[in-house]
């Protein structure tokens, strides 16, 4: 019976037509023939459209998103503001520089830029001595899902004499991202809107931060200019 329902539901369809002409051949006489058939047809064809659509690609229901069904990154200020960066997962470890310095104080210099603007954590580690160790950790970036992390440029950090630099990336690099989605998406009936997040690009922003660990007797000369502050 099923099967059946497409063929009944056009000769249904196609008798309907077939009245409604000739309704409108009695009601109104005035009317060409060509005219008479002109809107039950074009009524029809979309009537008949939607059928076929409805058996070829039958209606499916979305369930409604939720949070816990995709996972976001942690805050990595929460983390450094909490006075337990030592909790963060190694995944987010972009890059990391190990140096000794035994002067009397490190000047810890810093060039923020639209490139760079990742805020910079100094903390004093007991039992470090001259170490110095630098990490920079980065949560993921995404963009439409597609993860763009790996077209950041991580900063460049140098020991020079007293002084740690901590230098943005040269320039930026441009990225061509092209999706395909379905340029005429059947929306009747689904609860679903032509416009709206469906139909644009999502991004998901993710954040960077550069740690700096020092031993507890390490004298430091912080530029205020810099972004810097000290893991609580």
């Amino acid at each position: 019976m099923i099967a059946l329902l497409p063929i009944i539901l056009l000769t249904v369809l196609m008798i309907g037509v077939i009245m409604l002409v000739r309704f409108s051949a009695k009601s109104f006489p005035a009317l060409r023939r060509k005219e008479r058939w002109l809107l039950p047809l074009y009524v029809s064809i979309l009537i008949a459209c939607g059928i076929i659509l409805a058996i070829v690609q039958p209606f499916e229901e979305r369930p409604a998103s939720s949070g816990e069904e995709k996972p976001s990154s942690p805050s990595l200020y929460s983390y450094m503001d909490g006075g337990n960066p030592e909790d963060i997962d190694e995944a987010f470890v972009r890059e990391g520089w190990d140096f000794t310095y035994s002067g009397e104080e490190l000047h810890i210099i810093s060039s923020p830029s639209e490139e760079l603007m990742a805020p910079i954590y100094v903390e004093k580690v007991a039992g470090m001595g001259d170490a110095v160790e630098v990490i920079y950790y980065e949560t993921p970036l995404y963009m439409d899902g597609e993860d763009m992390s790996e077209y950041i440029n991580p900063p460049a950090v140098t020991l020079s004499g007293d002084g740690l630099h901590i230098i943005s990336p040269d320039g930026y690099e441009e990225v061509e991202l092209n999706t395909f989605k379905d340029p005429f998406p059947f929306n009747q009936f689904t609860g679903r809107t032509f416009m709206g997040s469906e139909n644009e690009s999502t991004v998901q922003h993710g954040e960077n931060v550069v740690l700096i660990r020092v031993g507890e007797d390490q004298t430091l000369d912080l530029n205020p200019d810099s972004y810097i502050n000290y893991v609580r």
